[in-house]
């Protein structure tokens, strides 16, 4: 079973196998993914050098339009001609290096397997979540994600697919499928990416 929400008049993301079997592009001219995002000039870091709250529990909750409150501010620094990334705290260091597959050397983590460790962690949390409220346990579910970087045509047209795989081991299917449709819908981070990548969650 497949459960998820593609991109408008696309169809649902492929299965690890279609994964597998999709042609290549050319990644010799690889510059990095497109990213629609909100870009300030002096944005987060600047407000908090100013005397506004930093990551963490650092100042009072700050409530958007949108009826958010903010919990958490997680702040992270690309350096070395992205070649490093870091976070404000420290906790995380860590070297960049593009994969062998898109011309770089290799060794050390790329942006696509941090996107797909921190999406896991993130979904896994929220079927935890979710799963709870019903009496499930989730002590022996695995969370896959597969972080896809595509590109179309010759030029800089670069786009992320991803998917999301669930085991439950011991949990009836159907409620299984409840559980992890749940969980999307709810998912921070598949709230973030539904309608702006092909994201699809499903059962293994």
């Amino acid at each position: 079973m497949r459960f998820g929400q593609g991109m408008p008049n696309e169809a649902a993301a492929p299965s690890r196998s279609a994964v597998s079997d999709r042609p290549t592009a050319d990644a010799s001219d690889y510059s990095g993914p497109g990213v629609e995002a909100e870009i300030r000039v002096g944005g987060p870091r600047a407000a908090a050098d100013a005397g506004g709250p930093r990551s963490g529990v650092g100042g009072p909750p700050d409530e958007g339009g949108d009826g958010y409150v903010t919990l958490y501010t997680a702040r992270a620094f690309s350096t070395d001609g992205a070649g490093r990334v870091t976070t404000e705290d420290g906790v995380l260091d860590l070297p960049v290096k593009a994969p062998r597959e898109l011309g770089g050397p290799g060794g050390a983590p790329n942006p696509e397997q941090l996107l797909a460790a921190a999406y896991a962690t993130c979904f896994h949390n929220s079927l935890a979540l979710v799963a709870g409220r019903e009496g499930v346990s989730t002590a022996d579910c695995i969370v896959e994600t597969a972080v896809e970087l595509r590109k179309r045509g010759k030029h800089d047209d670069y786009a992320i697919g991803v998917e999301v795989v669930v085991s439950l081991p011991g949990v009836d299917r159907d409620l299984a499928g409840r559980l992890v449709r749940r969980a999307h819908e709810h998912c921070p981070y598949s709230k973030a990416l539904r309608g702006n990548l092909q994201v699809g969650a499903r059962l293994a």
